[in-house]
């Protein structure tokens, strides 16, 4: 395949990158037990971080070379300053056909209208249960109720809202239905993560992972058959609904049903490195390009190269039994 003639970035498994994922800070005003470390927690230089402008020029290089949608995430990007810069300079990026944003919404809610008037499309929020003594041992803070009172906020501002909710077996599984119920009631989809292992807490185990399917049996029992809907191949969500059309859920299954075939994405870290795959230790400095001061045309080349070694993903992990705690931490790549 010649690169020269290929705008696309594709990688030697055929696919090609249509979504950027760009984490602007590794620091979180949380500390879920599913994501961030519990101790010793070694941040990110403040002063190595990309700039807005250094995030602004590489998102305009990557969406040259084919990518149609970007997510803004962390760590919890809103605990920088003036995020809402960010989504207006990335919005009005010639051919981006979305920009949007995941966090866990606790300084969300006074920020809402200005994201939204800044051009972002719609916002994914995390909630992993509905009960407050639950929120703090899962997140490590007292926040639920400023949580939701973000959620109701986007929604009054008629900002498209989904939920994450890792499921993870003993804590929360016995709130599927509850999860169910919230999507039907008000129309957020509700995405269903199977817990993967990214923790830097180093907990992960297999024994912990509720499962698409099981997770569908529990629906299917509790309320009226899931129906699958037709959706992208390269969303990582396989989307369902009810016949009476009321409710949409999501489910991620990472570790039981790897999608890694139709994978489309990229995530580029808060100090400029990009990561091709999340399971993926390896990742190439793209901020030493922008402070060498080299061109667009020779930081694209360098992308195309980059891309080309993506590799399998994690269904070669699996295949190789070697799924083990700590894989690599969220919050230092972003979701």
């Amino acid at each position: 395949m010649c690169l020269e003639n290929n705008p696309n970035l594709v990688d030697s498994f055929g696919r090609i990158a249509k979504k950027l994922r760009i984490s602007i800070t590794d620091r979180c005003n949380m500390q879920c037990v599913y994501c961030m470390p519990s101790n010793n927690t070694n941040w990110l230089e403040q002063d190595n971080l990309l700039t807005y402008e250094q995030i602004t020029r590489l998102a305009k290089i990557f969406v040259s070379l084919g990518i149609q949608k970007i997510k803004i995430t962390g760590g919890e990007p809103t605990v920088r300053g003036n995020v809402e810069d960010l989504v207006k300079s990335l919005s009005s990026i010639e051919g981006l056909r979305s920009v949007t944003l995941t966090t866990n919404g606790i300084l969300l809610k006074n920020k809402i209208k200005i994201l939204k008037e800044s051009g972002l499309d719609s916002i994914n929020i995390s909630l992993d249960t509905f009960k407050p003594d639950r929120f703090k041992a899962m997140s490590g803070i007292d926040g639920f109720y400023k949580v939701m009172d973000a959620i109701n906020t986007a929604l009054d501002e008629n900002l498209p809202v989904k939920i994450n909710t890792v499921i993870m077996r003993g804590w929360n599984d016995d709130e599927i239905s509850h999860f169910v119920r919230f999507s039907r009631e008000t129309g957020c989809i509700v995405k269903f993560i199977e817990f993967m292992p990214l923790d830097g807490t180093g907990i992960w185990s297999k024994g912990l992972v509720v499962s698409k399917k099981e997770m569908i049996e529990k629906i299917n029992n509790d309320f009226c058959k899931l129906n699958p809907i037709g959706n992208d191949k390269a969303d990582p969500a396989r989307l369902y609904s009810f016949e009476d059309g009321k409710g949409t859920l999501g489910f991620i299954p990472s570790i039981t049903e790897p999608f890694c075939q139709n994978c489309d994405r990229v995530r580029i870290t808060a100090d400029g490195r990009l990561y091709t795959c999340l399971f993926e230790k390896k990742n190439y400095d793209l901020k030493r390009l922008l402070d060498e001061g080299k061109s667009d045309a020779e930081i694209s080349e360098y992308i195309r190269k980059c891309i080309t070694e993506k590799p399998e993903g994690i269904i070669k992990i699996i295949r190789k039994h070697d799924l083990r705690p700590t894989i690599n931490v969220m919050n230092t790549i972003g979701g």
